[in-house]
């Protein structure tokens, strides 16, 4: 008796190949699935610090660049919850003019927003704090004692720095830093 020739492959054998290659098809799909949200992750992550990092950056060069005059259209005022002020903002030619900008904290449940308003654009959120936040206003005195003021009247002068309160800290911004 003769044996057969075996060419090719049984049944077996061919639903078992099909079996690892679909398993060895699965994992390379999850694991692509993963470096598509590991993409994701890290893209979100840097247009947040990047947005953290120029919002602070545009706060402190703002109140840096603050100015006052005699005229009471152009003079520093503040309360606890907002402020406004004339300082140079940059112009669409690619210089810097005087304007009118305006900082606000907006109170969320959890959190506080430093908002700013500049000519012409959208409120810009630069700041975010955990928890309640006010405006604090700092002049030296003219005894000993240097003051945290809850409010800074349209008087011709700037305040020395702006504090951000936020539950026991305070984040200390500096007015119209004198430049040699």
């Amino acid at each position: 008796m003769r044996s057969a020739d075996r060419r090719g492959f049984t049944l077996l054998e061919l639903i078992a190949a099909l079996s690892v290659t679909g398993f060895v098809m699965l994992g390379g799909i999850a694991l692509l699935d993963q470096l598509g949200d590991s993409a994701t992750r890290i893209t979100r992550d840097g247009a947040r610090a990047a947005r953290d990092g120029n919002g602070a950056r545009l706060l402190r060069r703002l109140l840096v660049d603050a100015s006052t005059s005699p005229d009471s259209t152009k003079r520093f005022r503040g309360d606890e919850r907002s402020l406004e002020l004339w300082t140079r903002c940059d112009a669409p030619a690619g210089w810097s003019e005087p304007c009118r900008v305006s900082l606000a904290i907006d109170e969320r449940p959890d959190s506080s927003i430093l908002m700013t308003e500049l000519p012409g654009a959208p409120p810009l959120a630069v700041r975010r704090q955990a928890g309640p936040a006010a405006f604090r206003y700092y002049t030296p005195s003219t005894g000993t004692d240097a003051a945290w003021l809850r409010q800074w009247s349209s008087n011709a002068v700037l305040p020395v720095a702006v504090g951000v309160v936020v539950r026991a800290d305070t984040i200390v911004l500096p007015v119209s830093v004198v430049r040699d």
